[in-house]
């Protein structure tokens, strides 16, 4: 019998545990009490709302397709796009996810023949991501394609990886821009080696919320950026955490991203932070280039054995995904009666109250017909 998700919430109950240690601060985050260990009832947990937070991207994978007005299931397609124009090799012969859904849970595959490569052992990917690009005649002609893209917040998915020679699984948040993510548009990496790659202090700016590879039984928090990889601060401070976790187990890797402070979690626990330097020289030199917005990319990949070993072609990586949050901490409105807003059943506000000419595009937060109103 084909279990819906409803039927699977149901259930939760069943499966309930002590809870985990988790900071005071952070308890209304957390959601139902849970350790990780999922192994006993392989049953998702329901949707999670958080006091004090607004829900701004929210996909449980319950439809038979993921829902286009979310994803582009083209793996970087913009940028791929550019070096086919421009006769440059790409790493992936085939950038078009590989996947299914099925009871509710996103599984993105790589088996022998799919994604399609001129031989079974050459890397691959199958991805989905919430904002691409396209590039005009020029690198001045940038068109930025955002179904989701957000500056601070909690992000958060449920996921469950399986072990194998060869797997890279990863939840990772990209910048917006083009021109300041880790390759450049001629396919060099910034950053690799100390001193090169120079684009400025907020180029190289990526948050890998979580990343695993073969059998490993371990859950890399990572963050990438021209202070730390260009300029070689890797302990200053330090950027990079590890984590043990159980392959082949549902588990829930967050991150809590906020004006100076990003926090890793896995299944409800903070295992490192990096915090926005108080030397004025330190973010001169892009010690803090965390302002701007990024969007979301969910990942299995097998690559040239440069990390992740060589895959084994007989082996089929299938990474599932339960569920994917995004929240963004409440602001207060400002206003101290909304009975004073002028035309509020037509019109639309901000949340320290300017009223807009129409109806915003921007994700976010606004005031409409007396209430609060996500736009995503």
């Amino acid at each position: 019998m084909k279990m819906t998700k409803a039927i699977l919430h149901a259930a939760v109950a069943a499966c309930a545990v002590l809870p985990f240690a988790v900071n005071a601060a952070e308890a209304p985050l957390m959601g139902t009490p849970f350790n990780g260990n999922w192994a006993a009832c392989d049953t998702p947990r329901p949707p999670i709302e958080k006091a004090g937070w607004e829900l701004t991207f929210s996909d449980d994978f319950d439809g038979p397709r993921l829902k286009d007005k979310n994803w582009f299931t083209s793996y970087r397609a913009g940028r791929k796009d550019w070096f086919a124009r421009m006769g440059i090799p790409s790493r992936f012969d085939d950038p078009d996810a590989h996947y299914v859904i099925e009871d509710g849970i996103l599984k993105l595959r790589i088996d022998r023949d799919l994604p399609r490569r001129k031989k079974p052992s050459a890397p691959a990917v199958s991805s989905i991501q919430t904002s691409d690009h396209r590039i005009g005649a020029t690198t001045n002609d940038v068109q930025r394609l955002d179904k989701f893209a957000q500056k601070y917040g909690w992000w958060e998915i449920r996921c469950r990886m399986p072990k194998g020679d060869g797997l890279h699984a990863a939840f990772w948040l990209v910048q917006t821009d083009p021109l300041r993510q880790e390759y450049t548009l001629d396919n060099k990496r910034l950053g690799d080696v100390v001193g090169q790659g120079n684009r400025g202090p907020d180029s190289v700016v990526e948050i890998d919320i979580f990343e695993a590879i073969d059998a490993q039984n371990t859950a890399f928090h990572t963050l990438h950026s021209h202070w730390i990889n260009t300029l070689g601060n890797r302990n200053n401070p330090k950027y990079s955490f590890n984590e043990s976790v159980t392959q082949g187990e549902w588990h829930i890797f967050a991150a809590r991203w906020t004006e100076d402070l990003i926090t890793f979690y896995v299944d409800g626990n903070a295992v490192g932070s990096y915090a926005k330097s108080q030397k004025q020289s330190d973010l001169e030199q892009g010690q803090w280039p965390f302002l701007h917005d990024f969007y979301l990319i969910l990942n299995q990949s097998v690559g040239d054995g440069s990390w992740a070993k060589a895959p084994d072609t007989s082996f089929t990586y299938e990474t599932r995904f339960d569920w994917v949050h995004v929240f963004q901490k409440d602001a207060p409105t400002g206003l101290k009666d909304l009975n004073d807003l002028k035309d509020f059943k037509d019109s639309w506000y901000t949340l320290d109250g300017r009223k807009l000419q129409a109806r915003p595009t921007a994700p976010g937060v606004y005031i409409h017909a007396r209430r609060k109103v996500a736009i995503q």
